[in-house]
C-alpha cells in the first residue's frame, strides 16, 4: 500500500506538468520546455510565502500565481516576441526562458536545496490498509484528479472553455466566429503555469527547491503526456500515474539507477507501438 500510494503521488505530480504540456501543445502547437522551471519558481514563491504568513491559502496563491506569471513569460516569448517565427523557433523560445529562470533562480537563492514545510497538513500521516501512508501523498493524488477533472468540465460545459477548445482545433475559424485568439491561446499557457504551481506546492517538501529541480520531473512529464497522447488531458492524467507507478516499483525491483533506463523503455515501447499514445484523440497530431 505504501509503494502504491507513493508511486500514484509520483505519477499525480508529472501528470500535472504533463497536463499543461498538452494543453500548451493542443493550443499552439509548440512543445514549452521550460514547463519544469515554471514549477521550480512556483516553488520558490510557495516557500517564501510560508516564511511570511501561516496562510495556507496565501501560500497557494502565491504558488500558482507564480506560476501563472512564469508561464505568461513563457507565451509572451514564443507568440508576442516571435509572432511568426517558426514552431521550432518558438519552441528554442522557450528554452530561453529555461535558461533565464534557472539562472535568476542562481543568481538569487544559489544553487543549495532550501527546505519546505509540507504543505496544509504537514508531516501527519494515515492507517490506510495496515500501511502508514503520508498525509501528503493522498493530498497530491487528490488535488491532481479534482484538478484534472475540474479542467475537463471546464472545456466541455462552459462557453470559454469551448473556446478554448476551438482555438486549439482551428483559430482561423476560431477568429471568423469572433473569438480573441490571443487571450485564449495566453489562457492556455496560464492554465498551464496554475497546474505547474501547484506541482511546484506539492513536490518542494520532498525534494527541496532549488534552481534545477525541474530538470528531474520534465522528462517523466513528456514521457507522461506521450504515453497518454499529446491530444488527450485524461491520458496525461492516466500517463502521469502509470509512470509513477512503473517508476516506483523498479527502483524497488532493479534499484535507483535503473530508473532512467526504465522511463526510457516505456518511451521507446510507446512510440514503437502506439507512437499517438494510449488516449489520442482521432485526428490528433502524431508525436
Amino acid at each position: 500500500m505504501e509503494l502504491l500510494i507513493g508511486g500514484l503521488a509520483i505519477g499525480a505530480v508529472y501528470a500535472l506538468l504533463a497536463i499543461g504540456i498538452v494543453l500548451v501543445f493542443r493550443a499552439t502547437g509548440v512543445v514549452n520546455f521550460a514547463q519544469g522551471e515554471v514549477m521550480m519558481v512556483a516553488a520558490y514563491a510557495y516557500v517564501l510565502a510560508a516564511a511570511r504568513t501561516g496562510s495556507a491559502v496565501l501560500q497557494m496563491a502565491a504558488a500558482v500565481g507564480t506560476g501563472i506569471a512564469a508561464a505568461l513569460l513563457c507565451y509572451a516569448v514564443a507568440h508576442l516576441l516571435l509572432p511568426r517565427a517558426s514552431r521550432l523557433a518558438q519552441v528554442i523560445g522557450t528554452i530561453g526562458v529555461l535558461i533565464l529562470l534557472q539562472a535568476g533562480a542562481r543568481f538569487l537563492f544559489t544553487d543549495d536545496p532550501v527546505p519546505a514545510d509540507p504543505w496544509l497538513f504537514g508531516d501527519e500521516n494515515l492507517l490506510v490498509g495496515g500501511a502508514t501512508v503520508a498525509v501528503n501523498s493522498l493530498l497530491i493524488l487528490g488535488i491532481t484528479v479534482l484538478a484534472t477533472a475540474a479542467l475537463v468540465w471546464w472545456q466541455n460545459a462552459t462557453v470559454y472553455g469551448r473556446a478554448v477548445r476551438a482555438v486549439a482545433e482551428d483559430p482561423w475559424r476560431a477568429a471568423l466566429s469572433g473569438i480573441h485568439v490571443s487571450s485564449t491561446l495566453a489562457t492556455s499557457w496560464a492554465v498551464g503555469g496554475a497546474l505547474a504551481g501547484i506541482a511546484g506546492l506539492l513536490v518542494s517538501p520532498v525534494t527541496g527547491v532549488y534552481p534545477t529541480m525541474g530538470d528531474s520531473v520534465i522528462f517523466p512529464a513528456f514521457i507522461s503526456a506521450v504515453l497518454g497522447g499529446f491530444s488527450s488531458i485524461e491520458g496525461a492524467l492516466v500517463g502521469g500515474l502509470l509512470l509513477g507507478l512503473i517508476q516506483t516499483y523498479a527502483v524497488v525491483l532493479f534499484g535507483g539507477s535503473f530508473k532512467e533506463a526504465v522511463m526510457f523503455g516505456v518511451l521507446l515501447a510507446v512510440l514503437l507501438w502506439r507512437p499517438t499514445g494510449l488516449f489520442a484523440a482521432r485526428g490528433a497530431r502524431q508525436v
